[in-house]
């Protein structure tokens, strides 16, 4: 299989945002591909590769290889999203909790939460940039 690269990533991941079929006309006017036959060459790329099919009323992902990803609605949300979620939120109240007694809080585990929470972080930003 070809890796999953340029107008067909973004056609690809623009499929599995949508509830149902696309019509090939509207996936080239909201990609803002040149024509549609431009949409209809990579759909045919990606139908060979078994990941699109097409039905009679447009085309849907016919096999998902975004594990990682959990959609919710028309949103894909990388699964590291929820534990950068979860640091952020454990270090916000450690500030907090550092705040209102500092002598029950150390910088060390400010540390601790802080390094994984910033990893997980940059994780998103860079599965968010691969799908827009």
């Amino acid at each position: 299989m070809e890796s999953l690269t340029g107008t067909r990533r973004k056609i690809y991941y623009y499929l599995m945002k949508q509830r149902g079929p696309v019509p090939l006309r509207r996936i080239q006017r909201e990609l803002d591909l040149s024509s549609p036959s431009l949409a209809l060459y990579h759909l045919k790329k990606l139908e060979e590769n078994g990941l699109v099919k097409e039905t009679e009323e447009g085309y849907i992902v016919a096999k998902i290889v975004l594990e990682d990803y959990i959609r919710v609605k028309n949103f894909l949300i990388p699964r590291s999203a929820f534990f950068a979620s979860f640091f952020v939120a454990s270090i916000i109240l450690l500030w907090v909790i550092n705040f209102i007694n500092p002598y029950s809080v150390t910088l060390f585990s400010s540390i601790v939460i802080a390094i994984p929470a910033s990893i997980f972080i940059i994780d998103v930003v860079k599965k968010y940039s691969e799908i827009n």
